[in-house]
């Protein structure tokens, strides 16, 4: 995780979620998140298009881990509020890429859109995170 701050990457290797999800990290830092959804059949609809719930999760994830770069180490980003578009099917490996459009002193906001292996935008994210303890 060359592209991966430490103390993202250490948060990282705690969340089950994410090994059980398959995401991969690709990139962490300055406010900005890329994650991988490999393409697998399991998580995807009767249509073979990655189900709305697993895109979302990656959204969600993505958009964490945009924030936590610009946090302490301590901190941590329960999700308060998101609002996702589906616009169009995903049936490949997909990349979710968030930036923090503000990092307050009790909210974190960040819009994240995911592509599939073409480039195409399948879905686009607005995520608002609490800041406890700041």
């Amino acid at each position: 995780m060359e592209n991966v701050c430490d103390h993202v990457a250490r948060r990282i290797s705690q969340v089950p979620a994410v090994h059980w999800l398959g995401f991969e990290v690709l990139e962490a830092q300055g406010g900005t998140a890329r994650v991988r959804l490999p393409y697998q059949p399991h998580m995807c609809n009767s249509r073979g298009m990655v189900q709305g719930g697993v895109v979302s999760a990656l959204a969600d994830f993505a958009g964490a881990m945009a924030l936590l770069t610009m946090l302490d180490e301590k901190d941590f980003t329960p999700t308060i509020e998101m609002s996702i578009n589906f616009l169009g099917p995903g049936r490949s490996d997909l990349t979710a890429e968030a930036h923090v459009l503000r990092c307050g002193s009790r909210v974190g906001t960040a819009f994240v859109q995911i592509r599939d292996a073409d480039g195409t935008l399948t879905a686009a994210a607005l995520a608002s995170y609490a800041l406890p303890g700041r």
